[in-house]
């Protein structure tokens, strides 16, 4: 079976996409720190087809493909990623176990770090989920946002929420990236130091 067309390949992987992922990406593109960069107009309200044209004008369509793989494994949707670099017939741009965002999703060549702190959190979601202050929740969302771990849309959506406990919930529903993770826990440890200690002691 012939491959797609990169721009098909594309297309279809976003359509596909879970509403929550497809949202995840469209951060991560306009967040890139590298050039070329992504305008938050070009992004934010837009569909699958018009992200699809951002990449393809962006990138050219190898760039692109090359690009949505990045943001892909960045955000662990590694099978996605992986039927994307098929479908168009390439090879991937993460050889081995790495990627060419550098991030870590609990694959055999990720760094141990990055696991323990996928692990902790993991392991201790309900523990935080009610041990962490709603004074705290503030300050978190406030540290998330500043290390663009979460955008505005994000943080507003995430503060309207009532109580403390099911605003935590949703901060660990929205952070999927490792880079995310492992802010997340450093922010954690800063803003609830004896709840923190705690529970590694528990480990």
């Amino acid at each position: 079976m012939a491959p797609k067309t990169k721009r098909m390949a594309i297309s279809s992987m976003l359509e596909n996409l879970s509403a929550k992922d497809f949202r995840s990406f469209g951060v991560q593109l306009r967040n890139r720190k590298e050039e070329p960069r992504v305008p938050r107009n070009k992004v934010e309200g837009k569909d699958y087809l018009d992200i699809t044209d951002v990449l393809v004008s962006t990138f050219t369509e190898d760039g692109a493909v090359r690009e949505a793989e990045r943001i892909l494994r960045e955000l662990c949707l590694n099978d996605e990623a992986n039927d994307l670099v098929k479908e168009t017939g390439g090879q991937s741009s993460a050889p081995g176990s790495s990627d060419a965002g550098g991030s870590s999703c609990g694959a055999a060549g990720g760094s141990s770090s990055g696991a323990a702190v996928e692990d902790f959190l993991k392991n201790n979601e309900e523990d935080l989920i009610q041990g962490v202050t709603k004074i705290n929740v503030k300050q978190i969302l406030d540290s998330l946002k500043t290390k663009t771990v979460i955008d505005q849309e994000c943080y507003d959506a995430i503060f309207k929420i009532r109580t403390s406990q099911d605003q935590m919930r949703e901060i660990f529903t929205v952070i999927k990236t490792q880079k995310g993770k492992n802010e997340f826990y450093g922010i954690l440890g800063k803003k609830e130091p004896v709840l923190m200690d705690e529970l590694k002691k528990k480990m």
